[in-house]
């Protein structure tokens, strides 16, 4: 595994060659120190290689191609397990989240890595550059697709904010067509969609998911047809960081929560952290199901990223971290 520092006029970053994981990032707030992203208390100590590449080194923000992880059983309700007929692809969230990338290019503000992808996928290679942007307390990535050939494929980006400590302390502030609540935590007979984060269904009744911690070591929803970009404040530190993209390719974001909720190697019940989490894809279920109709595509909302062959495709997310109250510097 390598490591790659950059620096610009308002903070600085760390890139590892690990599934092209942003390792650190620190913003420079007029002089104060913001480190939004979340950080494995295990990051640089895990060398198994039957872990995953993005476990072994669980940062702040990384890309996947294609996006899903499973479950390996169907799961929820009828309209979903039923779709559910092929066991999760290896690895999870594809190579993207577990290979070693290739150096690029680099300069002293910017990082770009390189992976291609095996001879039998519908994708020849990726390119994903991490870079500050001068003047503002900005980290712009980018992630561009080689096809080999025509097809759909389900797409995700993957930043991850840290957890406060006390309960509620982030505020999450998100529009959107409709939410849904993951699969596996939809019980029968249990209410799956929502309109607002403050009223999410949860156990037959509701919860505030606009507000986190939620005092649930694990919880999942979908934010489909996303009309804006997600700010989330850090009430108790006066600081906010607003994530924007390409949100005609990536029309939903995933909300993926877990406080301590993980056991087994190499979480050990010790992980927090908010996946926020830009995608084209049904939640992260099996990947096929993505590229299939589905209960979120036949309402209109892309769970698949259709490429062309040999036409490069570029998806751009930026994160934008300012003092609350003040203007975001971003835009994707």
């Amino acid at each position: 595994m390598k490591q790659f520092a950059l620096g610009w006029s308002h903070g600085d970053a760390l890139v590892l060659s690990t599934a092209a994981m942003l390792a650190e990032c620190r913003f420079d707030l007029g002089g104060r120190d913001f480190r939004p992203f979340a950080r494995a208390p295990w990051m640089g100590q895990v060398s198994d290689p039957a872990i995953i590449g993005h476990l072994r080194e669980l940062g702040g923000d990384f890309a996947c191609l294609p996006f899903g992880a499973g479950p390996p059983q169907p799961i929820g309700p009828p309209e979903w397990a039923e779709l559910m007929g092929e066991p999760p692809l290896v690895p999870i969230h594809g190579p993207a989240g577990d290979a070693e990338w290739e150096l690029v290019a680099r300069t002293e503000h910017s990082v770009t890595l390189g992976l291609d992808y095996p001879a039998d996928s519908l994708v020849r290679r990726l390119e994903r550059r991490v870079a500050g942007r001068p003047g503002a307390p900005v980290l712009d990535s980018s992630l561009t697709i080689y096809p080999r050939r025509s097809g759909a494929v389900s797409v995700g980006l993957h930043p991850i904010l840290r957890l406060p400590e006390a309960r509620g302390q982030l505020r999450l502030e998100a529009e959107f067509e409709f939410g849904l609540v993951h699969p596996r935590q939809v019980g029968a007979g249990e209410a799956q969609e929502f309109t607002s984060l403050n009223h999410v269904p949860h156990r037959g009744g509701k919860i505030d998911l606009s507000h986190v911690p939620l005092g649930e070591p694990n919880f999942s929803a979908q934010l489909c047809g996303m009309r804006g970009p997600l700010r989330a404040v850090f009430l108790e530190e006066g600081a906010e960081v607003e994530i924007d993209w390409d949100r005609d390719l990536l029309p939903s974001l995933q909300i993926w929560c877990t406080d301590r909720g993980i056991e087994g190697e190499p979480w050990q019940g010790r992980y927090r952290g908010i996946g926020l989490e830009p995608i084209a894809s049904a939640f992260d279920l099996n990947t096929q199901l993505s590229e299939r109709p589905n209960p979120i595509s036949r309402r209109g909302v892309a769970t698949a990223v259709q490429l062309q062959a040999d036409t490069p495709l570029t998806l751009s997310h930026t994160v934008s971290a300012f003092a609350t109250g003040s203007t975001a510097a971003g835009g994707g």
